[in-house]
């Protein structure tokens, strides 16, 4: 692979994270780089034994996962960008609410779910680990690293839409590709709307989502990234 050629690889929970983005940020980054993915199947910061101890090691896993099933080596990586949902992780307990519900439920104020003691721990150990990985600018020795958050998710912010089944994640991010597959740029454009992008600095964003329920509202910081974009 040329020098001028490297990777930028995202690390995404799902698919639909994938579908929805792969295609318009190969477009508008792909003139001297390769976009590619990392699906990790889930929320790694939530997965059982992760934890803010292990989370750097947890990560270079899965980028030598990455490299070796799509037979890269290391130095064919430019930096690695991480994208999370905050899924009101940073909420104070008190605004867990027991309510008889198959699956959790959110709106901007509050989750909802049966088993709340579940979800105090869940979020704990999410805050604690997303909290860690927003110092972070390097993974895995040398390689540079940045962890940007739609809240309280990717459907929330792109779509307006909190809470969404999974045939839905599909039908929408089928559809939010097709919006700008043919306007690329205007998605940074979109992703700047000030109705949710956060505009100051990097930690000052994390701070922000950390403080009362703005975890569960909609925002984003992930426009940081895509201002830095050259568009030619």
């Amino acid at each position: 692979m040329g020098k001028s050629r490297k990777i930028v690889l995202f690390i995404v929970e799902g698919i639909t994270d994938k579908n929805s983005l792969a295609l318009v940020l190969s477009k508008i980054i792909e003139k001297d780089k390769i976009v590619r993915f990392k699906i990790i199947n889930g929320d790694i910061t939530t997965k059982n034994g992760v934890n803010a101890s292990n989370i750097y090691k947890k990560i270079t896993d899965y980028i030598k996962e990455f490299i070796t099933g799509n037979m890269y080596k290391k130095s064919d990586i430019l930096n690695v960008i991480h994208l999370v949902d905050t899924d009101g992780a940073f909420i104070n307990d008190n605004l867990v609410l027991k309510k008889d519900v198959e699956n959790i439920e959110y709106n901007t104020e509050n989750i909802y779910a049966r088993n709340i003691e579940n979800i105090k721990n869940r979020n704990k150990q999410k805050s604690q680990i997303l909290s860690k990985l927003s110092t972070t600018s390097i993974v895995y020795v040398n390689l540079p690293y940045k962890i940007y958050f739609f809240s309280s998710n990717l459907e929330h912010v792109i779509h307006n839409k909190q809470s969404v089944c999974a045939d839905e994640k599909h039908k929408y991010s089928e559809r939010f590709e097709d919006k700008f597959i043919s306007s690329p740029f205007s998605f940074i454009e979109f992703m700047n709307n000030p109705e949710f992008s956060l505009n100051s600095e990097y930690k000052d964003t994390w701070e922000f989502i950390k403080k009362d329920t703005n975890s569960l509202k909609r925002y984003t910081n992930f426009n940081l990234y895509l201002n830095t974009i050259k568009i030619e």
